[in-house]
């Protein structure tokens, strides 16, 4: 059995607050076999995605991503001996260049398990997904237009339809902006 702090992390977060998902039980058995970072494991590892929405004009950010080729939500790798908190905090900063602790990030929410095939650019076969929500005014939202762009080709603000359109199937997406949709958006 793995005995690290992202493991106890994980373990303790998927069984208490997401233990409903459909994904839980793919999760808990994927904990169980450790090397659960990117440094450990290239192909198989542990995501952290970071979706900004905003709740008043039911719009979430999305930007097309240069080496997944796709349109994406912002997230990355958890990195070896990180929890999941600093791993949002260096990706903010890394792709927003903004401060974590100014922002309304939410505990997590929702699981998905991404299957990538890109091998010219990137060596990962298995997200294990852990979603996050930021809640913004996108009026007020000012992430650094030039971290943005080492890792998008562009971004933008688009109500939920839009979004399932640009990610064209992405199932896990599609997933998380049901969730979205019936959670976090008022009707």
């Amino acid at each position: 059995m793995p005995n690290s702090k992202l493991y106890t992390e994980l373990k303790e977060i998927i069984e208490s607050k997401l233990s409903g998902l459909s994904a839980t039980g793919k999760f808990l058995a994927r904990l169980e076999k450790g090397i659960l970072t990117i440094q450990e494991n290239q192909q198989s590892h542990f995501c952290a995605y970071f979706a900004a929405i905003d709740p008043g004009t039911q719009e979430i950010f999305v930007g097309d991503h240069k080496k997944a080729g796709l349109w994406l939500v912002n997230g990355g790798h958890i990195d070896e001996d990180e929890n999941l908190q600093e791993t949002l905090k260096r990706e903010i900063d890394e792709e927003w260049g903004l401060n974590f602790d100014d922002l309304i990030v939410s505990e997590p929410l929702f699981l998905t398990i991404s299957e990538i095939y890109n091998p010219e650019k990137q060596p990962c076969r298995e997200h294990f997904d852990i979603w996050h929500f930021v809640s913004v005014d996108k009026n007020a939202f000012s992430p650094d237009q030039e971290k943005l762009a080492k890792e998008f080709h562009e971004t933008r603000w688009v109500r939920l339809e839009e979004a399932r359109k640009l990610t064209k199937g992405n199932a896990q997406h599609n997933a998380a902006f049901d969730f979205v949709e019936n959670n976090l958006f008022k009707k």
